[in-house]
C-alpha cells in the first residue's frame, strides 16, 4: 500500500513537471507546497486563510487537469517510449543496433 502512494506521488509530480505551466498560478501554488515542499492540507489552509476541503478540491482538479493534458499530449507517454528504445539502441550489439536505430527512426517519424 505504502508503495503505491509512493509511486502515485511520483506520477502526480511527472505530471505536474511536465505540464504544470498550463495550470492556474493557484493550483500550482498549492501543488508545490503540497507535493514539493510536504506540507499538509491543514498547513496550507491555515497559511492561506481557506478551508482544508478548499485546499483538497483545488489539488484533486489540478491532478485531474494534469491527466487530462498527459491523455491528449502524451508527452510523458512518448518520452518514456523514447527513453526505451534509446536503453535497448545502447545495449545493442552491432548486429542488432541497425534495426533498433531504425525502429527508433520510425517511431519518431510517426510521432
Amino acid at each position: 500500500m505504502k508503495d503505491e502512494i509512493i509511486v502515485r506521488r511520483e506520477e502526480v509530480i511527472e505530471l505536474f513537471d511536465a505540464y504544470g505551466e498550463l495550470l492556474t498560478k493557484t493550483q500550482q501554488d498549492l501543488f508545490k507546497e503540497y507535493y514539493l515542499y510536504d506540507l499538509s492540507l491543514s498547513e496550507i489552509a491555515e497559511d492561506r486563510g481557506i478551508s482544508r476541503s478548499a485546499v483538497n478540491d483545488t489539488l484533486k482538479k489540478a491532478i485531474a487537469k494534469l491527466e487530462e493534458l498527459e491523455s491528449k499530449i502524451k508527452l510523458i507517454k512518448i518520452k518514456k517510449s523514447l527513453q526505451k528504445r534509446i536503453e535497448k539502441l545502447e545495449k545493442a550489439n552491432e548486429n542488432e543496433k541497425e534495426e533498433a536505430l531504425d525502429s527508433l527512426k520510425e517511431y519518431i517519424n510517426g510521432i
